[in-house]
C-alpha cells in the first residue's frame, strides 16, 4: 500500500511457501511437490483460497513447494490478458531446469491431491495438459521444456509463439485427464480433481469490478464455502515472518507517522464507552517495547503503549489482551505483504475493539483493458483484511479511518482531511445491551412507506420516521441528483441533522439520493438499505440493496433478491388484526374469499366489463363453496370499474369496501380481510398486494388483468419491452474463444451488460414474471373458479431480509427454522 495503491513489490524470483510435513506424521521419502501458481495482486482472495484447497486434500506426510508467480520483474506484459499470463513458460527456468513441476492458475481449487498429479506417469512427454494450447493446468518435465521455455523467450516471446515452438517438436505434448481441469459448468462432484472458474466475469470473487460486469457461476457456493472455512480457521498462508521490507523500516522507523488528532480521540473515546472497555493499548511508530503511559485523551482507561516495530512480540506489562487496541501507524506505510499479519496481531490482543488509520485511495476508475500494474480496489481490499480477521475472532468491533491524501502534499490530518469509515463485524455495545439507532425515510408513497416499516418493524429496533418533502427537482434522474439532498424542500433538508443513524431504511427511487447522502455525511458511520426496483444501480451508493426477483436487475454483490416485494404482513400483525376485526366479519360465511382489487398501470387497463366478469366469477365461487366475499378497492381503481364489480358480486358480498380519497373517516379493514380471510383473489398487476396477501400463508388466486389496447402507449411500452429483451439477451451471450470455452466479456456483450447495470435500460413485463415465480414456488396460483388447500409454505423474504441487515450492523439474528429465498 505504500505507493498509493496496493502494489506488489517486483521480484526477480517468486515467493515460496513451504508447506511441511504436520506434526506427527512420519516423512514421505517422496520428493517434494512443486506447484508454480500464476497469480497477481487482484487475485488476492483467489490466491488464498486456492492454497488452502492444498492445505485440505495434501498428503500431511509430504512436503510441498508453492511458489507465487505474481509481479515478476522483466516480463513484457502489456497486451496480457491476465497478469500473469507468460509466468508459466518461466516455470522450467525457476525450476532450474531439473525435475518436475506443475503449474496452476490462480482462479482454480484443489478438490484431490496435488501429488497424485505430481506423481503421474509423462511416458516421456515435456508437459500435460488437456489440450495442446490449453496450458493452465500442467504437469512439465522442466528440462525437457527447457530447450523451448526458457526465462528470456517467457520475458518476451508471445503466448501462442512459446506453445507453437513446444508443438513443432513430435512428442513433447501428452493428454492430461480432464478432471485435472474441470471449467466451471464441467464440474462432476466426487469425480472433479481441479476445478477452474475460468470465465473470467464469473469468478465468484470478482477480481477485476473496473474492467467486467459481473454474472453469477453455478458453483460460486464451493469457492464462498472454501473462503468462509478458511476464514473461520484464521488461515494465513505465509508463515508469520516479517519481510525484508518491513525489516528495513526498522532501521529507519522515523519513516513512519502516528496518525490521530482530536476528531480521532473523539471516536476512539466513543466507541471504547460503547463496548466497555476498561483498558487499551496504543500501537505507535517505533521500536519501543510496552510500557504504561498517562494519556489524558482517554480519561480512566488504562493505557499502554508499543512500538510497532518492537522485535518479535513483545511481553505486555500488564495483561495477554486489552478491551480496545488503537494502531496509531497508518496502515498505507507498511509493507503490503505484511498486512494480514500486523491486522491478526491487532485482534488477538483485543477483546472488543480494534481501530486503525489508513491513506486510501478510492477504487480504480472503470476501464476495459488489464492494468499490467495489477491495482487493487484499495477500500474492498482494507475491508477483506479486516473481516477475514474478525471471523477468527469473533465478538470484536473493527473500525479504519480512512482519507485520501490532499494533492501536492505528503501528509495526511485526520482532523482536517474528510474521513471515511470502515467498520465491521460486531455492532459496538451490542453485548453491553445497545441497538442501532434506525431512521425509515417516507416519501409520501404508502407502499414505499410500508415496505420500509414492515423492515423496521421486524428488526425490532426503535426507528424514527422521517416525513420527505420533495420539490419540483424530484422528477430529476438520479445520476444527476445522487449523494444530494437537493431534491428536498429546504424545510425537509432543514430536519436532516446529526447524530446520524446507525441504519437507514429507504424505498424508492426518490429516497435513494437522500439515503446516500445521510451515508456522506455520516463519514461512512450509517448502513444504507434501500429496497426496490430503481435506486440501487452499480453507481448508486447503498450498503444493502433490496429487490424483487422479477424485476430481473442486473447481479450485484450487495443485492438480495426476494420473490415479491418485502411487506408489513408479519404474524404479529396478523393477530393483532384478527383480534380486531372478528366481531366485524363474524357475521360473514365462511369460507370467506378477500377480493383486493388494484387498477390500470403503465401495462394494464381495468375496464367495467373485466371487473364485472371478474366479480362474477368470485361471486359464483365463494356460492359454490358456501362461503362469501369481502371486497377492497384501491387508489387505482375507477370509481366506474368499482361501480360495475360491486353489482356484479351481488348478495355474496358481505363487506365491499370503496377506497375514496375524499373519505377521511372509517377505518380501513384491508388488514382484516387478510387475517380473517380463508383464501384470496388478488388483482395481477399488483405486486404489493400480491406480496402481502402470500405472506399469510393461505390460499392466493392470481387474477391477471388485461394488457394495454393497441395505441401510442401501447406501441412504446412493447418497443422498450423488445429493446430491453434485446439488450438482456446479449449481456448474457456466452461467445467462445478459440478453445472453444466462454471468452470474457468485452465489446457489445459488455456495453448491453453495462447499460443493465447502470439502469440505462430495465426489464418490463414484470406483473407476468412474478406470477411465474410466485406460482412456481408453490405460493399462489392463476384463478381458475375452483378452491385449493392452503399453500405448504408462506412467503418468508422478510424474515430472511431482516436477518441480513442484521448482519450488516452486527446485531444477532433470532434462531428461526431455515427459509431460502
Amino acid at each position: 500500500m505504500s505507493s498509493g495503491r496496493a502494489h506488489t513489490p517486483h521480484r526477480a524470483i517468486p515467493e515460496a511457501l513451504v508447506l511441511a510435513v504436520r506434526p506427527g506424521f512420519a516423512p514421505s521419502e517422496k520428493p517434494p511437490v512443486r506447484i508454480f501458481l500464476g497469480t497477481e495482486p487482484s487475485q488476492y482472495r483467489a490466491e488464498r483460497v486456492f492454497l488452502w484447497s492444498v492445505e485440505q486434500v495434501r498428503d500431511p506426510s509430504r512436503v510441498y513447494e508453492i511458489h507465487l508467480m505474481k509481479s515478476l520483474s522483466g516480463f513484457r506484459n502489456l497486451l496480457w490478458n491476465t497478469g500473469f499470463t507468460n509466468y508459466r513458460f518461466a516455470v522450467p527456468a525457476f525450476a532450474g531446469y531439473r525435475g518436475r513441476a506443475i503449474y496452476n492458475d490462480v482462479d482454480q481449487i484443489y478438490l484431490a491431491d496435488p501429488a497424485e498429479l505430481f506423481d503421474s506417469e509423462m511416458d516421456d512427454h515435456g508437459y500435460l495438459a488437456i489440450s495442446e494450447t490449453d496450458t493452465s493446468v500442467m504437469l512439465m518435465d522442466c528440462e525437457k521444456m527447457g530447450r523451448f521455455w526458457t526465462l528470456d523467450g517467457a520475458r518476451k516471446r508471445r503466448k501462442y509463439g512459446l506453445i507453437n515452438a513446444a508443438r513443432a517438436v513430435s512428442g513433447t505434448y501428452g493428454v492430461l485427464a480432464p478432471e485435472w481441469n474441470a471449467r466451471d459448468e464441467e464440474h462432476v462432484p466426487g469425480r472433479t480433481k481441479v476445478l477452474h472458474y475460468t470465465t473470467i466475469h464469473k469468478q465468484p470473487w470478482r477480481p477485476f469490478p473496473e474492467r467486467f460486469y459481473y454474472q453469477p457461476n453455478s458453483q460460486a457456493e464451493l469457492w464462498f464455502g472454501m473462503e468462509i472455512d478458511a476464514a473461520r480457521a484464521g488461515y494465513r498462508p505465509a508463515d508469520d515472518e516479517e519481510s525484508e521490507a518491513f525489516a528495513a523500516l526498522r532501521r529507519t522507523p522515523g519513516t513512519l507517522d502516528s496518525s490521530g488528532g482530536s476528531l480521532a480521540d473523539a471516536e476512539i473515546r466513543d466507541l471504547a464507552e460503547r463496548v466497555g472497555a476498561r483498558s487499551l493499548l496504543e500501537v505507535v511508530p517505533g521500536t519501543s517495547g510496552p510500557l504504561p503511559v498517562a494519556s489524558p485523551n482517554f480519561g480512566e482507561l488504562e493505557v499502554d503503549r508499543v512500538g510497532i516495530l518492537a522485535e518479535s512480540t513483545p511481553e505486555l506489562p500488564r495483561r495477554e489482551r486489552y478491551d480496545a487496541v488503537v494502531c496509531r501507524v497508518r496502515l498505507d506505510q507498511l509493507p503490503a505483504e505484511d498486512l494480514p499479519r500486523v491486522i491478526a496481531g491487532l485482534f488477538a490482543r483485543s477483546r472488543r475493539l480494534v481501530f486503525a488509520f489508513a491513506r486510501c485511495d478510492p477504487p480504480p476508475r472503470r476501464r476495459y483493458l488489464h492494468s499490467p500494474q495489477g491495482t487493487i480496489d484499495q477500500p474492498a481490499w482494507l475491508e477483506w483484511l479486516f473481516e477475514t480477521a474478525a471471523a477468527a475472532h469473533p465478538g470484536i468491533h473493527w473500525r479504519v479511518a480512512t482519507c485520501r491524501k490532499k494533492a501536492g502534499s505528503d501528509t495526511i490530518d485526520f482532523g482536517r482531511s474528510r474521513v471515511e469509515f470502515l467498520h465491521g463485524s460486531v455492532f459496538p455495545g451490542a453485548d453491553q445491551g445497545l441497538v442501532p439507532r434506525v431512521w425509515v425515510l417516507a416519501d409520501h408513497k404508502p407502499g414505499h412507506t410500508t415496505q420500509s416499516e414492515g423492515l423496521a418493524e421486524e428488526l425490532g429496533w426503535p426507528h424514527e420516521n422521517i416525513e420527505l418533502e420533495f420539490s419540483v427537482l424530484q422528477e430529476l434522474p438520479n445520476a444527476w441528483t445522487r449523494g444530494s439532498p437537493i431534491t428536498l424542500t429546504p424545510q425537509s433538508r432543514g430536519r436532516l441533522q446529526p447524530p446520524w443513524p446507525d441504519l437507514v431504511i429507504a424505498t424508492g427511487r426518490r429516497t435513494a439520493p437522500i439515503a446516500a447522502w445521510i451515508r456522506k455525511q455520516s463519514e461512512g458511520r450509517t448502513r444504507t438499505v434501500q429496497m426496490g426496483r430503481i435506486g440501487a444501480f452499480e453507481n448508486d451508493v447503498f450498503d444493502l440493496a433490496v429487490a424483487p426477483a422479477y424485476a430481473s436487475l442486473y447481479p450485484d454483490p450487495r443485492r438480495i433478491e426476494t420473490a415479491a416485494p418485502v411487506t408489513r404482513v408479519s404474524p404479529r400483525r396478523l393477530e393483532q388484526a384478527a383480534k380486531r376485526w372478528a366481531p366485524e366479519f363474524a357475521a360473514a360465511p365462511t369460507p370467506r374469499l378477500a377480493l383486493l382489487v388494484g387498477g390500470k398501470d403503465p401495462e394494464h387497463e381495468f375496464r367495467s366489463a373485466q371487473a364485472q366478469r371478474m366479480g362474477e366469477e368470485v361471486a359464483e365461487l365463494a356460492v359454490r363453496e358456501g362461503g362469501s366475499v369481502l371486497a377492497t378497492t384501491s387508489r387505482r381503481t375507477n370509481p366506474r370499474v368499482a361501480d360495475a364489480l360491486e353489482e356484479a358480486l351481488g348478495d355474496a358480498c358481505a363487506l365491499f369496501h370503496r377506497w375514496d380519497p375524499n373519505t377521511s373517516g372509517g377505518e380501513n379493514p384491508y388488514m382484516g380481510y387478510l387475517a380473517m380471510a380463508d383464501a384470496l383473489v388478488v388483482t395481477g398487476e399488483s405486486a404489493s398486494m400480491l406480496a402481502e396477501a402470500c405472506a399469510t400463508g393461505k390460499p392466493v388466486y392470481i387474477y391477471p388483468l388485461d394488457e394495454r389496447s393497441p395505441g401510442l402507449k401501447n406501441w412504446a411500452l412493447r418497443a422498450e419491452r423488445w429493446l430491453a429483451n434485446r439488450v438482456t439477451a446479449r449481456a448474457y451471450a456466452r461467445p467462445v474463444n478459440r478453445r472453444n470455452f466462454e471468452r470474457p466479456q468485452r465489446g457489445l456483450e459488455l456495453l448491453c451488460a453495462r447499460l443493465l447495470a447502470h439502469g440505462f435500460v430495465r426489464t418490463s413485463g414484470h406483473s407476468r414474471r412474478l406470477h411465474e415465480i410466485l406460482v412456481e414456488r408453490g405460493l399462489a396460483r392463476i384463478f381458475d373458479g375452483k378452491l385449493a388447500p392452503a399453500p405448504a409454505s408462506q412467503l418468508s423474504d422478510l424474515e430472511i431480509v431482516a436477518d441480513r441487515v442484521r448482519e450488516l450492523v452486527g446485531m444477532p439474528c433470532p434462531e428461526r427454522r431455515d427459509h431460502t429465498l
